[in-house]
C-alpha cells in the first residue's frame, strides 16, 4: 500500500479548504482556533499528521492520562525540536507555559495540531491553556476529535466555543472517494465489482477500506497477479473477512 500519499478525497479537500481559510484570517481580529471532527476511521488523524508533517507544523496527540503540565512539556518539546532537539524540559508549569508563550508570540505563523482533543474534555485546564495561548498570541491551533467534539465543546464552554471560528466535519466516504483511494494507494488494479463490494462492506470508512486494500494486495501476491476481478477473489475475500 502506498501509505505516503494523502489522497484528495472529499474530506481531505474540504479540510484543506477550511484550514486555508483559518490560516489566511485577519490574525489581529480573529483568533486562530479550528475544530475538525467526525466518526472514527474516516482519516482525521492521518490528514492531521500528514498535513502537519508536510508543512512543518506542530502535531501533538493528547494522551488519555495527561495533565496540564504533561501537555505543556510535550508542546514545548515539539516547539524546541528544530533548534534544540535534546533539550531537557524543566521548570514549574507556569515557567514552561511562559516559555511556550514567548515562542508563540515571536512567530505568528506557528500552527499547532492537537489530536484526540476529547481527552481535553476530561481535563478542562488543558482546554483553558489552549484558550489562553490563542488569546495571547496570533498562532493557530487546530483541534481534531471525534464526532461529538463540537457538541461537547459547545456544552462545556460557550465562550470557548465562540472563539472557534472554523469547523469541519469528516463524513463517510462516497463511491467516488473509494475509487480515488484505490487508484491512489492500492498496488493491484481491481475491477468495478470489487470497488462496489468494498464500498458496501466498509460503510464508507477509510480504516475498513484500507484493511480490504491490504487483503487484496496479499491476494494479488499469492495469485501472482497485478489485476484482480471480483469473480476470481470473491471466495477468498469472504474467508479474509471471516
Amino acid at each position: 500500500m502506498k501509505t505516503h500519499q494523502l489522497i484528495e478525497i472529499e474530506n481531505v479537500k474540504n479540510a484543506n479548504r477550511v484550514l486555508k481559510n483559518l490560516l489566511e484570517r485577519t490574525r489581529t481580529e480573529i483568533v486562530g482556533l479550528g475544530l475538525f471532527y467526525g466518526k472514527a476511521g474516516l482519516g482525521k488523524s492521518r490528514w492531521a499528521w500528514k498535513t502537519a508533517f508536510e508543512n512543518q507544523y506542530i502535531y501533538l496527540r493528547l494522551e488519555s492520562n495527561a495533565n496540564t503540565k504533561d501537555f505543556l512539556k510535550a508542546l514545548l518539546t515539539k516547539l524546541q525540536r528544530s533548534t534544540n532537539p535534546y533539550s531537557d524540559i524543566k521548570g514549574t508549569q507556569n515557567e514552561i507555559y511562559n516559555q511556550i508563550l514567548d515562542i508563540l508570540q515571536s512567530d505568528q505563523n506557528i500552527t499547532i495540531f492537537v489530536d484526540e482533543i476529547e481527552y481535553g474534555f476530561h481535563n478542562r485546564k488543558i482546554l483553558a491553556t489552549i484558550r489562553d495561548f490563542i488569546d495571547q498570541s496570533l498562532s493557530t491551533f487546530v483541534l481534531v476529535g471525534m464526532e461529538q467534539a463540537k457538541d461537547k465543546l459547545k456544552a462545556m464552554h460557550r465562550h470557548y466555543f465562540d472563539r472557534c471560528n472554523s469547523f469541519m466535519e469528516f463524513r463517510e466516504l462516497n463511491f467516488q472517494d473509494t475509487e480515488k483511494l484505490f487508484k491512489g494507494v492500492c498496488e493491484v488494479t481491481v475491477d468495478s465489482e470489487i470497488l462496489k463490494y468494498v464500498f458496501k462492506q466498509s460503510n464508507g470508512t477509510m480504516r475498513s477500506m484500507n484493511k480490504y486494500i491490504e487483503a487484496l494486495e496479499r491476494i494479488g501476491k499469492r495469485l501472482k497477479k497485478n489485476e484482480l476481478s471480483f469473480e476470481e477473489i470473491k471466495d477468498i475475500i469472504t474467508k479474509v473477512e471471516g
